[in-house]
């Protein structure tokens, strides 16, 4: 006769679940700083943002771009302009591997009226790890329905025509800017079929038709609205398990990176 054997495990003695640093910082454009200075940008990053038409849209394109250099060389040592990118084949920036050949870190921006945002993984990164941002504006002119139609799923087009009509224009924002940071985090932007997969709000998550992008567990969404109008979403995809720990910080452009 076998008696039952009582098994005890030490929890104290399990590994802990792995965490993944994700540092996102925001800066608004309040009107103090005046036109953006550029000694973090590039050449090539001069020479783009000259070209814009409007000083909005510069300081906007400005103020992302040296958000990503000065948080770079913050947290993974080399000089803002000591970084070099390039494009996967849909356009999307990313760090020289000849710089970090070994997991170099995942990063975002996003800029639009008003506001600039970056997402960098401030630690190592496992295998996998992918992040995106967006922000958007709320004093943009838009068509919600109207694009919710072309571009949302239906469940999502559901949710959005069972708001408020006060809170249509807001909550179509919120969940747009959950959406291009999934598109984003993929690698893909636009070339995702923005139809083919499902973001909710309560609670926050995603789903895709397709098995390509992982189950739904290997993702994290989080938005935040940031006063008077702007709607931020980050997205990241990291080995379920792995504990995310995001450190917001929200910047005016009085604080403007400069040159280390």
């Amino acid at each position: 006769m076998t008696g039952d054997t009582n098994l005890s495990v030490d929890k104290s003695s399990q590994p802990a679940p792995p965490v993944l640093r994700v540092v996102l910082r925001t800066m608004a454009h309040d009107g103090a700083g005046g036109h953006a200075a550029t000694p973090l940008l590039s050449e090539a990053e001069r020479q783009r943002a000259a070209r814009f038409a409007f000083e909005r849209d510069r300081w906007s394109y400005t103020a992302a771009h040296s958000l990503l250099r000065a948080m770079l060389a913050e947290y993974h040592g080399l000089p803002p302009l000591a970084w070099q990118f390039r494009h996967n084949s849909h356009g999307r920036p990313e760090v020289d591997p000849a710089l970090a050949p070994a997991a170099a870190p995942r990063f975002n921006i996003s800029h639009t009226h008003g506001m600039a945002a970056c997402a960098l993984t401030a630690g190592p990164v496992p295998e996998g790890v992918e992040i995106g941002v967006d922000a958007e504006c709320l004093n943009r002119s838009q068509a919600s329905r109207s694009l919710a139609n072309r571009f949302f799923s239906s469940r999502e087009a559901r949710w959005l025509d069972s708001q408020p009509p006060s809170r249509v224009d807001s909550e179509f924002l919120r969940l747009w800017t959950l959406k291009e940071a999934v598109a984003k985090a993929a690698g893909l932007g636009f070339g995702l079929d923005f139809q083919a997969f499902h973001c909710t709000i309560d609670p926050l998550s995603v789903c895709f038709d397709a098995p390509d992008w992982g189950p739904s567990d290997a993702w994290e969404l989080n938005n935040w609205f940031v006063e008077p109008c702007h709607w931020v979403s980050l997205a990241v995809r990291r080995p379920p398990g792995t504990r995310l720990k995001i450190h917001l910080q929200h910047l005016s452009s009085a604080d403007f990176p400069s040159p280390a």
